[in-house]
């Protein structure tokens, strides 16, 4: 069934489109267009204004590690293996065990949801993925390539670096890896052991980079590499995270991760606030909101060797992120947007999340969903969050509080 969204004003992120239409058939956006005539085919549904975006990427996470609260006793770290071992012998982690991983998935998928998120890059091998990543909420970036970490003491994830990479160039998918996410010796020479491996490509996707010298920049330059910036998680664990202005400066592809809340982010509302509030101290001027906009649009996209997203235009996957703000600077909106902001979120053609304004277009699309508070907010939610939230208190044997998935029966 086509269906419409009219009256909105839609950001492609490119360009501003006001009173547009958008035409939503199956999967994909059949049309966008300046305005639409009263249809007898297709449902209207007018959003008065609202700020249309495309659905938001989160280009890193670790789903399995969705808990909290974070982890890191002994910071700043020299390396990801200190945090590790810290994680692997804490109390947090010994309780997140009694929770199963399916489950861990599906707070990652509502966590992201919440936010506007409806694609999310899960760095973690495919066999285990695969086990546990049942009927998500959201879609996991599932064709791509990988390793841990460019180190002697990298976790054993896919065939090897080497393999990897040119399984990735062969295929067109991301070849994703950790990458100069600490200080020392080894991970220092990250990016000098990718190009001694002849791993440095536009398929390149290197995760933190908090490490990277000037000719380490240089180089992410001329093979048009694509970083992916984490500042909560690099900030916590170690107090220092990549030199993002000089990153875009040299033409490197950025785009924002959350990581796992275990040592990131809550939700994408806090990395950008931290974004825009290290740039502000590092560089002594603020982040352009459009630039933080296309990091979760047409950057990651890119990034993720995603033909079909990060842009609202005929024939991409209808993924739209619908939210309350101005559309006088609409960027600025979005990256200052909280979960009551959230109007209406569609993946894959289809409404998932929203204001309980929408609950009429739920019905008319015959949709079952939840009526639940978000921060005291009503909203709907195809899914059933607060029953996942149930379980993971009675697998933990007390009332946990998820401070990433702030929801309450309405």
């Amino acid at each position: 069934m086509a269906w419409e969204l009219v009256n909105g004003t839609i950001i492609t992120p490119r360009d501003v489109l006001e009173r547009g239409a958008i035409t939503i058939d199956k999967t994909r956006i059949a049309q966008v267009s300046k305005s639409s005539r009263k249809s007898a085919d297709a449902m209207q549904i007018d959003v008065n204004g609202m700020l249309v975006f495309p659905g938001l990427i989160n280009c890193h996470d670790h789903l399995l590690g969705t808990y909290v609260p974070r982890v890191g006793d002994r910071r700043p770290y020299m390396n990801w293996l200190e945090w590790d071992n810290d994680l692997k012998s804490s109390p947090v982690y010994a309780e997140r065990q009694q929770i199963e991983s399916s489950d861990l998935y599906q707070l990652g998928g509502y966590r992201h949801l919440l936010c506007g998120i409806t694609r999310v890059q899960d760095h973690i091998p495919h066999f285990v993925r695969e086990l546990f990543a049942k009927n998500m909420p959201i879609r996991i970036i599932s064709d791509f390539a990988m390793a841990h970490s460019v180190t002697s003491y990298a976790l054993k994830w896919g065939d090897g670096i080497e393999l990897e990479h040119a399984k990735a160039k062969e295929k067109n998918i991301p070849f994703i890896t950790h990458c100069s996410e600490g200080f020392d010796e080894e991970t220092l020479k990250s990016v000098e052991t990718l190009a001694a491996k002849k791993a440095l490509s536009k398929q390149t996707v290197l995760i933190h980079g908090i490490a990277f010298s000037d000719r380490d920049i240089e180089m992410l330059a001329e093979h048009q590499c694509n970083v992916v910036w984490c500042p909560v998680s690099n900030l916590y664990m170690f107090e220092q995270t990549a030199r993002v202005k000089e990153l875009m400066d040299a033409g490197v592809n950025v785009t924002l991760g959350t990581d796992s809340p275990m040592s990131g982010s809550f939700s994408i509302f806090e990395e950008l606030r931290t974004a825009r509030e290290f740039y502000r101290f590092a560089y002594g001027r603020e982040i352009d909101d459009h630039l933080l906009v296309d990091m979760m649009t047409v950057n990651a996209a890119r990034a993720m060797c995603l033909a079909d997203a990060g842009e609202i235009s005929e024939g991409k996957t209808a993924d739209l992120l619908l939210i309350d703000g101005n559309s006088t600077n609409p960027w600025a909106s979005l990256t200052h947007a909280d979960y009551a902001d959230i109007m209406l979120v569609i993946a894959d053609g289809m409404p998932r999340y929203g204001d309980i304004a929408f609950a009429p277009v739920f019905d008319a699309m015959k949709i079952p969903y939840e009526t639940l508070l978000v921060k005291g907010a009503r909203k709907i939610l195809a899914g059933d969050a607060l029953e996942l939230q149930n379980r993971v208190r009675r697998a933990v044997k007390y009332r946990k509080e998820l401070d990433f998935l702030p929801i309450e029966a309405a």
